[in-house]
């Protein structure tokens, strides 16, 4: 440990000694301006507290935690922009629609019942039962965890032992796309809430579908079913802090695990795992009457083209860099591993 803390201290020394001014002074006159500005806003929070602190600290230990600041800082980066939209929504929002999202789900997946046609939203919601609460309500929990799980897998895991598909240097090349690709996916999905910004169905349960209430707040629907199996207010608590209620249109619960099939496939590995778990997140966002199926259509168009606009991106970016992938790895004495297949 001595040895390790000496060692990390000269690799240290050596970086900030070569580090020029701009980049030493930058993260924090960046971080103490945007904390100047929520405190003015009184919106200064405990999670934005540590969303905008950690990749500060990440950036300042220097070389040894790079990689892991590369690897978090967009998703820091979409979770401070996807909360400051609460103080620019209602300036910026076009019409909301309330009715057309409604409409089309029930024209084209309405289920005929006695009573009349029913969306699947609300047939769900009078057919539920406490085992598909519990799943359903854990997969909206962890949507996000599996995500970046998944991109962790590829970027600090199978960048070492490879896939059957991919050589270990084309994953470690490629892998940190994931979570650009997550930043982007996340920028688009946002602006779509300003120029198509559409209720969710429990909003129409709970108002009606008459002209669009902005003073409402952000409910847990169905969630709420699986805060009472648990006992733990856990979606009241969570929800209490989202930051636009007409934003259904895309379901980013859709495009995420969606857009971590597309990576599975092209890495060769997990696939199985993401396309149930894509599966589950079509089937749970309905079930919870948080969003239409037109939704999850939107959401998983947006995820393809998002992945693979990065994915095309990244290989441009590699060839003009005239990097080579795949392509023998410096540290690998072993030829016969650079003949894996694939770029």
């Amino acid at each position: 440990m001595k040895i390790s803390f000496h060692l990390f201290k000269k690799e240290w020394s050596d970086w900030w000694r070569v580090l020029p001014v701009s980049k030493k002074i930058a993260p924090i006159v960046l971080l103490a301006t945007y904390w100047s500005f929520l405190i003015r806003l009184n919106g200064l929070r405990n999670d934005l507290v540590i969303s905008s602190l950690l990749p500060t600290v990440l950036y300042y230990m220097g070389p040894r935690s790079y990689p892991v600041f590369q690897f978090t800082l967009p998703l820091f980066l979409t979770s401070i922009i996807y909360d400051s939209q609460r103080y620019y929504a209602d300036y910026i929002r076009g019409p909301i629609h309330v009715r057309e999202p409604y409409e089309f789900d029930k024209y084209f997946f309405g289920i005929s019942t006695l009573t009349g046609k029913l969306t699947p939203n609300e047939w769900f919601q009078i057919h539920t039962h406490p085992i598909l609460d519990f799943v359903c309500g854990l997969a909206y929990i962890i949507f996000i965890p599996v995500y970046v799980g998944c991109a962790a897998y590829f970027r600090f895991f199978a960048s070492r032992t490879g896939t059957y598909l991919r050589h270990p240097r084309s994953i470690l090349l490629r892998s940190p796309q994931m979570m650009w690709g997550f930043f982007w996916l996340n920028m688009i999905g946002y602006s779509t809430y300003y120029w198509y910004a559409a209720s969710p169905p429990w909003y129409v349960a709970l108002y009606g579908l008459g002209p669009a209430r902005t003073d409402v707040l952000a409910n847990v629907a169905g969630c709420a079913r699986f805060d009472n199996l648990v006992g733990i207010p856990v979606f009241v608590n969570w929800y209490g802090k989202s930051a636009d209620v007409h934003g259904a249109i895309p379901s980013l619960h859709i495009a995420y695990p969606l857009m971590a099939v597309y990576y599975a496939f092209r890495f060769g590995a997990l696939k199985k795992f993401t396309v149930g778990f894509y599966l589950l997140m079509c089937f749970s966002a309905v079930y919870l009457n948080h969003h239409y199926i037109l939704d999850i259509i939107w959401g998983s168009v947006y995820a393809v083209v998002v992945a693979f606009s990065v994915d095309m991106l990244w290989n441009h970016n590699l060839k003009k860099a005239g990097i080579v992938v795949p392509g023998v790895d410096p540290d690998d004495n072993n030829p016969s591993t650079s003949l894996k297949p694939g770029f």
